[in-house]
């Protein structure tokens, strides 16, 4: 008689650690590989909850409707032109000539319309902050604080709030709150409209971007003059450097991006060649790095 040890597929003497039929199971298996319902079930709630965090946090609204707005514009932009192919492929799915009739402007173009309407009625409100900040600059410069940073946060409040005032302005009248008669004196040479109004508060805001430029390289020339007293081997100060240049550099892609953007609005007829996809591109990477650092503090 043959050695059943032997036969094909006969387990060996070395292998005793034999696991019980239970453990095999394939529900077992399944159990092992696929993540846990509550675990799927939590993804979306934790999501809902961090999103909630990041809209109460100061400036966690205004910043995420700003980036969600112009990454809007730029699909809206993308839509637009990818008409021609999307006609190619439905004349190609459906053996015909017809192209697909297009009603009316697309539901894409309609979110981010409404959102910039939104952004800018809750800007109505954007002058009480404003005016905090203000009253708090009217205190004088901080102890040690230096005076061309000072009088630039001076000038850059006072240029925001009158963008704000004159934003405020147009938006009113355009809704009928205001009367027109109020502003006639600026608007009688544009056939009464707000444009000018607009403009004008747009010539403000760049003016107040513009001063981001100034704070920054005054704050690498201050930064300059202070390493140039400090010792090179120092590893501590060399750690604490370059956390200032990443902070420096992140700061200064805010302005970089927003300057093109405020030109564009501030300058009659606007940039040459600029459309929606380069207002989406610039607005959306210029809000893009306070958004992600809002929404990184949510996961604490």
């Amino acid at each position: 008689m043959s050695d059943p040890a032997a036969e094909p597929g006969a387990p060996t003497g070395a292998a005793t650690n034999i696991p019980a039929a239970s453990e095999k199971s394939v529900a077992q298996e399944v159990k092992k590989r696929v993540p846990k319902l509550a675990d799927l079930a939590t993804t979306p709630d934790s999501l809902i909850l961090r999103v909630n965090k990041l809209l109460a946090s100061p400036g966690g609204l205004s910043s995420f409707l700003s980036t969600f707005n112009y990454t809007l514009y730029l699909l809206a932009y993308l839509e637009t032109k990818s008409t021609p192919l999307k006609s190619k492929l439905y004349q190609l799915l459906n053996k015909t000539d017809d192209v697909p009739a297009t009603n009316g402007p697309s539901s894409i173009g309609a979110l981010a319309t409404m959102l910039s309407t939104t952004r800018t009625t809750l800007r109505l409100f954007g002058l009480f902050p404003m005016y905090a900040w203000l009253r708090q600059l009217m205190q004088g410069p901080k102890p040690g604080q230096d005076q061309v940073l000072y009088a630039t946060s001076v000038t850059q409040c006072l240029l925001y709030m009158t963008y704000q005032f004159l934003e405020n302005v147009g938006v009113l009248t355009d809704n009928k709150v205001l009367p027109a008669s109020y502003t006639a004196r600026w608007t009688a040479s544009v056939g009464g409209k707000t444009s000018r109004i607009y403009l004008w508060s747009y010539r403000a805001w760049l003016g107040g971007v513009l001063c981001d430029f100034v704070r920054l390289f005054r704050e690498a020339q201050l930064e300059r003059e202070k390493r140039s007293k400090r010792s090179v081997a120092n590893v501590a100060w060399q750690e604490e450097a370059k956390e200032i240049d990443e902070k420096w550099w992140r700061q200064l892609v805010v302005p970089l991006f927003w300057t093109p953007v405020a030109v564009q609005f501030a300058r009659e007829g606007g940039i040459p060649g600029f459309n929606l996809g380069w207002m989406g591109v610039l607005g959306g990477i210029a809000g893009l790095g306070r958004t992600a650092e809002l929404w990184s503090a949510t996961a604490a």
